[in-house]
């Protein structure tokens, strides 16, 4: 760790990131929590929260960012749909790199209108964690769009046109 780092984590932080994610990592930012930390790597978020680590790859993050009233960072998790919401004492510059990191994993995003007044978003996203990894393909409907067998096919057309238009 650089002596002047402005990234260098403290060193309890470190520990705990060592520990689970090894020696060879990239701390983008960090920031201090009631409890612990948030760590934003170039591939994954860590949260040390008192002696709890864990991991979650940007990928997953369907949405979220910084609630500057609040002082909170916020997102959804995409495979649990679990809504994770930590105030930070020290936010330091982790919301920018927040934001960078969930958009750098979007190839492509589209909004497709299975019937007025109904939104589905469909996306092509990137799993940093893993560079070998297939795109993941996912579609969410906007908040109180009810995913009736109507809309299931509708999306799953819309999804299969896009995947082959664009072969990610």
């Amino acid at each position: 760790m650089k002596l002047f780092s402005r990234n260098a984590l403290p060193a309890d932080a470190a520990g705990h990131l060592d520990a689970t994610v090894g020696r060879r990592r990239q701390v983008l930012a960090w920031a201090r929590t009631e409890d612990g930390y948030l760590i934003g790597l170039r591939d994954r978020l860590v949260r040390i929260a008192s002696e709890e680590v864990t991991e979650l790859g940007w990928h997953d993050i369907l949405r979220g960012g910084w609630d500057d009233e609040n002082k909170t960072m916020r997102w959804t998790v995409m495979s649990t749909g679990e809504k994770v919401s930590v105030p930070l004492v020290e936010p330091r510059s982790f919301p920018e790199v927040f934001k960078e990191r969930v958009e750098a994993t979007f190839l492509f995003q589209t909004s497709v209108y299975p019937k007025p007044g109904k939104t589905v978003t469909i996306s092509a996203r990137r799993n940093l964690m893993d560079e070998h990894s297939p795109v993941l393909w996912t579609a969410h409907p906007a908040i109180g769009v009810r995913m009736d067998e109507e809309t299931i096919a509708f999306t799953e057309a819309e999804l299969g046109r896009l995947r082959a238009e664009y072969a990610f």
